[in-house]
């Protein structure tokens, strides 16, 4: 499949200056917002509901990969408590952390050596110390040793689902590319459509002033001027329908790039989109490469992937290191007696009654799923590609066959109203001419679009609907 030699590209060109551009009558020029298709897209990408979802997904993902990462860091913590308590556990405690403890705490002072019977006193400075205060002031560092691999999983998980949601911003992106281009080229194409029905009225409004000169003449019947002016209504309804959808077009790009104070709007470029060179099976082996929902689906399949180690880490036993240091004092004021602690804690869950072989069960699942999503979606890009690959041809050669038959069409209408002047063909004759003719340019008109949209559509399959890819020429204003 060839891309567009530039004698097609200049005759599109010329066709749709030919067909002519309807200005917006009720606006000023001043007042009209003129947009390239570049200003436009820009525009659309800046504001569109879909785009800002597609940030804020990689914003999360990219917070997930950052909280994923500290996880793996040791652990500072400081904390600050005031307790109090009248019990002689708690307060002996309190006392033993201020280094305040001494023998009377223990009853040193209810005991007689010279009685034995004083063993068995119960002292009150150790069952009764009254209230007792302390405030601590406590750092402590925890480092991650060894958890069976299950905070790495997480930090693969995370950045597994941030390559995907990059990947889902890019096809989020040429979805809004494709919409844009729609817009933009909905916009020419209805112009276009006002400009054949613009012509058909002039067409119109010739035949009915002949068919009254020949009706004045004797030529021809009232009824053929009844036709004539029947045809003028019906031609003008037309017009009246083209313009309206034109005034739809409209508000679509301008719901597109975010205009919201209903200002006019106008464009300025006439578009092509180019074709990607290489056989069909080579692009579509490609396609399967690098379309970014694939690579987006691909990136959850990873993350599942991880999520799978994370259930079976579960399996493994976990060992962590935890170093302390703490300054208790009897009052609220910082510093105070000093004491430290180092300890490592081992752990291993060894029976849970088949939880985590259901947690790792779920996890296998979930992985079943997305590949499932992913050869969904293989197959059907590839119906869609496929199908696109023989629209595109099929449209070029549509544009062929409508660029021909306005060239036969005007010939015939061009006779027929020769042989009309001279009397020697009906009013019906010479209408049916024209709707021909009326009829292959819209066709045309239609065609061209069509033809963008199938390129458009075919790269969109690719993964490379791009602005690079959508080149542009201005028009004269």
């Amino acid at each position: 499949m060839n891309v567009a030699t530039p004698s097609r590209w200049l005759m599109r060109v010329i066709t749709l200056l030919l067909l002519g551009y309807s200005g917006l009558a009720c606006a000023s020029p001043a007042s009209i917002q003129r947009l390239s298709f570049n200003e436009a897209l820009q525009a659309a990408l800046n504001q569109t509901p879909e785009m800002l979802i597609s940030r804020a997904q990689i914003a999360e993902a990219q917070g997930a990969v950052k909280a994923a990462s500290g996880h793996l860091l040791p652990k500072l913590q400081a904390s600050y408590s005031a307790s109090g308590s009248d019990g002689g556990l708690n307060a002996f405690g309190m006392k033993l952390n201020q280094g305040e403890a001494t023998f009377n705490d223990f009853g040193a002072a209810q005991f007689n050596p010279s009685d034995p019977s004083s063993l068995y006193i119960a002292p009150d400075n150790l069952n009764e110390p009254g209230w007792y205060s302390n405030y601590q002031t406590k750092l402590e560092l925890q480092v991650p040793v060894y958890n069976g691999g299950k905070m790495r999983s997480y930090l693969h998980q995370a950045r597994a689902y941030l390559s995907a949601a990059r990947s889902g911003d890019e096809m989020a992106r040429q979805q809004l590319t494709l919409k844009v281009l729609q817009a933009y080229e909905g916009v020419h194409t209805a112009k276009a459509f006002v400009a054949v029905a613009e012509k058909a009225v002039t067409a119109a409004e010739s035949y009915t002033k002949l068919t009254d000169k020949l009706f004045t003449r004797g030529v021809v019947a009232r009824n053929d001027q009844l036709r004539a002016q029947l045809n003028l209504s019906s031609v003008r309804l037309r017009k009246s329908e083209a313009e309206t959808y034109l005034g739809k077009t409209y508000d679509q790009l301008r719901i597109l790039i975010g205009d919201g104070d209903d200002r006019p709007v106008d464009v300025t470029e006439v578009l092509q989109v180019s074709l990607p060179e290489g056989s069909l099976a080579d692009l579509r082996q490609k396609m399967l490469e690098e379309n970014p929902g694939l690579l987006a689906l691909g990136g959850k399949i990873e993350a599942s992937q991880a999520e799978v180690k994370i259930a079976r880490s579960d399996y493994l036993p976990s060992f962590n290191l935890l170093l302390s240091s703490e300054w208790n004092n009897t009052d609220w004021e910082p510093g105070g007696n000093q004491s430290s602690m180092v300890a490592g804690v081992l752990s291993w869950n060894l029976f849970d009654f088949g939880a985590r072989r259901g947690g790792v069960d779920q996890a296998n699942a979930r992985l079943s799923q997305q590949r499932s999503r992913l050869y969904q979606a293989r197959n059907q890009l590839r119906l869609q590609f496929n199908a696109a690959w023989r629209d595109v041809a099929l449209a070029a050669e549509r544009v062929k066959v409508r660029e021909l038959a306005i060239s036969q069409a005007e010939e015939a209408e061009r006779l027929e109203r020769l042989r009309y002047e001279k009397g020697v063909a009906t009013m019906t004759e010479l209408l049916a001419a024209q709707a021909e003719l009326d009829k292959s340019r819209s066709d045309l008109v239609a065609a061209n679009y069509q033809q963008i949209m199938q390129r458009a559509g075919l790269l969109l399959a690719l993964g490379r609907l791009t602005p690079t890819a959508i080149s542009s020429a201005s028009l004269i204003q």
